[in-house]
């Protein structure tokens, strides 16, 4: 009974952060509504997406991974560290949706962590899923080229571990 009561609590605060986010967009200004955020409500946000991140209901996952990536991008000064180990989490579980895990990849990658980057490089040698692994190797490849992930990734070769 109590899982049941978690469950619906965490769902209930994602709805809620999301209204938070959702409701300047339909009125157009949604940039300027997060960037005026206060950091205690930031705070609050990034604790609501830790929660999604750390359940064990693949949409809501993959739904808190995509919006990492678009507050980062909203809020580069916003660090989000309490993300990084739940997203290397599902970016290591080989048992978890493949969609999943490679937007918890893209959203380590926005990051911009040394660790997240190190599971993403790790995956990209270890995983067993192939679109995974191209997606990864890719990741590690424009972090340590520094070229841009722009529609490129076809021409890049998974990174096989007897090319180390």
């Amino acid at each position: 009974m109590k899982w049941h009561t978690f469950i619906a609590i965490a769902a209930l605060s994602l709805l809620a952060g999301g209204m938070i986010i959702a409701a300047p967009a339909v009125a157009g200004n949604n940039e300027s509504y997060i960037t005026s955020l206060s950091d205690a409500r930031m705070a609050l946000i990034e604790k609501n997406i830790v929660v999604a991140l750390t359940g064990d209901i693949p949409g809501q996952q993959a739904d808190a991974s995509q919006l990492v990536r678009v507050l980062k991008e909203m809020r580069p000064e916003q660090s989000f560290s309490t993300c990084v180990i739940p997203l290397m989490a599902i970016v290591k579980d080989e048992e978890a949706d493949q969609a999943t895990r490679i937007l918890a990849a893209m959203a380590l990658d926005k990051l911009e962590s040394e660790r997240g980057s190190y599971a993403i490089a790790r995956t990209a040698l270890y995983t067993d899923d192939p679109l995974l692994k191209h997606v990864c190797s890719w990741l590690t490849y424009s972090r340590t080229s520094g070229r841009q992930a722009d529609g490129g990734m076809a021409a890049i070769e998974p990174i096989e571990e007897s090319d180390r």
